[in-house]
């Protein structure tokens, strides 16, 4: 057998949310995954339906027609937008195209910014979390040139979010250094209030956004985000892309999330979200500027299992470098009071 690559030795797999145990029940409510509660919204369907008279073509490699309809909603040039088959495919090819020596990124954060950044034997640097928070002085005290800086905002699995003033602090930084500054914003369209980073773009070379639709509409089936960036760091990504990853069922399906109808679909849908905060937040002294939580319960491990027992999946924070927290997204009301009623008893059981 031909040996792997040195770089891939201890590589371990990212653990995700969304895991299909089964523990002898019929069905379980999952909290482990991040997702819309109350999508998909009822129009996709009608789209799947009509992207099928396609089948027999191949996808457009550059989804040219959804590039400029994103370019219009956002306010930027269309060679300052590329299309992937999610957030997951965008991260590995940042790191392939400009990961040079180091990439820099949160101690408690996403796991694939991690994995990408070792396949290609880059050196990653982890950013403390004083009290699980996001401190932009430390991420601004750690940036070199030409280090990559992968910062998911809201962050997951600890919810915060960064606003202008922060985000500012490190775009700044960022040129002075000349360091790529990626912005994972999978989880912006739950929290309130938002600094709309997209118009930054334009006056900066050191400033990469990445947007999922995932999340926001519930189709974790299909695979599809964006990046917008100045066009020479577009460029570069798109040379090394997966021809037509994108399906064309996929890129049909974004089209219609963007328009206007999929606009009131969040706004509905966001306003109950929030809404069902405020009752969690009544019982627990925490808080989130996304649409999940995280939790210390001493054992993580034991918790997921003591939940299981109920039907109720959460995710354990272990892979997070968190063994002692939990996390868990907000559902549909009934399916809330469950879950909370249910981790109450077992955290004063």
């Amino acid at each position: 057998m031909v040996k792997p690559r040195v770089q891939l030795h201890n590589l371990r797999v990212c653990i995700h949310g969304g895991e299909q145990e089964r523990a002898n029940r019929r069905e379980l409510l999952d909290f482990s995954t991040n997702l819309n509660p109350y999508g998909p919204p009822d129009f996709v369907f009608d789209v799947i339906k009509e992207a099928m008279n396609d089948l027999s073509r191949y996808p457009d490699n550059e989804c040219s027609e959804l590039r400029a309809k994103l370019s219009k909603k956002y306010g930027c040039r269309e060679e300052e937008v590329l299309v992937g088959a999610g957030v997951s495919e965008l991260i590995p090819l940042v790191t392939y195209s400009f990961a040079n020596r180091r990439v820099l990124m949160l101690k408690h954060t996403y796991g694939e910014y991690e994995i990408a950044a070792k396949v290609i034997g880059a050196e990653v640097r982890r950013i403390e979390m004083p009290e699980l928070r996001i401190k932009p002085e430390l991420i601004v005290a750690e940036m070199q040139q030409g280090d990559v800086v992968f910062i998911c905002n809201p962050n997951n699995p600890t919810g915060q979010y960064l606003g202008r003033e922060e985000l500012m602090q490190l775009i700044e930084e960022a040129e002075r250094v000349d360091a790529l500054l990626v912005i994972d914003e999978a989880y912006v369209d739950f929290v309130r209030d938002t600094f709309p980073l997209h118009r930054c773009v334009s006056s900066t070379q050191n400033l990469l956004i990445l947007r999922s639709l995932t999340k926001s509409f519930a189709i974790a089936g299909v695979r599809i985000g964006y990046a917008i960036g100045a066009k020479g760091i577009i460029e570069t990504m798109q040379k090394l892309k997966a021809p037509w990853s994108v399906s064309r069922f996929a890129e049909k399906i974004c089209m219609s999330v963007i328009e206007p109808k999929g606009d009131a679909f969040l706004y509905d849908t966001t306003k109950k979200i929030e809404r069902s905060k405020e009752t969690i937040e009544a019982e627990f002294t925490f808080h989130s500027d996304a649409n999940f939580y995280i939790l210390d319960v001493t054992d993580a491990s034991k918790m997921k299992r003591a939940l299981l027992t109920h039907g109720l999946v959460i995710r354990d924070c272990s892979s997070f470098g968190l063994p002692a927290h939990i996390r868990f997204s907000v559902q549909r009301d009934r399916a809330n009071d469950l879950l909370v009623q249910t981790l109450l008893e077992e955290l004063n059981g």
